[in-house]
């Protein structure tokens, strides 16, 4: 019977606030029509694993511009500006503080692994002079 081991780690990455605010909605919409990460990824025609990579926050990827009209047509939306129906950003950049939690086997291999973004700090407000 193998057993399995928990570690938990900290990451933190710098990411720009209105980034953040859209990998959140975009998540929040995907979520209300019950549609998990790789079904977005299949509407939008990218790679299977995109939307999970940029919902974790611990890989770089984003949505880019690019992306936009991909999202709006995966939606049914009739134009872009649909997707930012959230409050405008605080902040120019922000800093996550990522909980991420391992299982691992007795033989090493990464069983699951969840990210869970705990907090974040600001590091550049917009109002700065």
């Amino acid at each position: 019977m193998s057993k399995e081991n928990i570690i938990t780690e900290i990451e933190y990455r710098e990411m720009s606030h209105l980034d953040y605010l859209l990998i959140l909605h975009i998540k929040t919409l995907r979520e209300q029509r019950g549609w998990i990460q790789q079904e977005l990824s299949d509407k939008m025609g990218v790679a299977k694993s995109f939307v999970g990579n940029v919902e974790s926050c611990i890989q770089r990827h984003k949505y880019s511009i690019r992306h936009l009209p991909l999202l709006a047509i995966a939606f049914g939306f009739e134009s872009v500006y649909e997707l930012f129906d959230f409050p405008f950003p605080k902040d120019d950049k922000i800093r996550l503080k990522i909980v991420i939690t391992k299982t691992i086997s007795d033989e090493g291999k990464i069983i699951s692994k969840t990210a869970i973004v705990e907090k974040y700090d600001t590091i550049k407000s917009l109002k700065e002079e």
